[in-house]
């Protein structure tokens, strides 16, 4: 289990896809580790340079297609622009997520890839509040 200051996530046994389960005592946390479990997936991010910044805005009707919404961002941007994101920096209201995110553009001479993922997935998606915090597990296709 990978912790850091606003939660822990480790990675998830699946045919033919990844996931993830994330731990966290707040539910900007989750969101915050959720991204950098996504992000751990798919390379080492303690190799990354988080020099690049970029601002996300994201509303939902749920926090589960938030939680899905804001992953897919990110997957987005991996595809489009090749920015892996290595820190996070997550504020909610109500079912309006404001972040910020830094990182880089993936290179393979600098990073090793681990995971290529696909596509974030509704697939055996949990999200709950106990007495110890936020719990959530998201499953990726690979």
């Amino acid at each position: 289990m990978a912790t850091h200051p606003q939660g822990s996530f480790q990675f998830i046994d699946h045919t033919a896809d990844a996931g993830i389960l994330v731990k966290a005592p707040t539910l900007e946390g989750m969101f915050e580790t959720a991204a950098l479990g996504f992000s751990e997936l798919i390379t080492r991010v303690d190799s990354l340079n988080c020099l690049i910044q970029r601002q996300f805005k994201l509303q939902e009707d749920d926090i589960e297609t938030l939680l899905v919404s804001w992953l897919q961002e990110l997957l987005y941007l991996l595809d489009t622009e090749g920015l892996i994101f290595g820190r996070f920096q997550v504020n909610l209201k109500a079912l309006t997520l404001e972040a910020t995110a830094w990182g880089e553009v993936f290179n393979p001479e600098i990073h090793t890839l681990k995971t290529e993922i696909k596509a974030v997935t509704y697939h055996q998606l949990e999200v709950v509040e106990d007495d110890q915090g936020w719990e959530a597990q998201v499953i990726f296709d690979i």
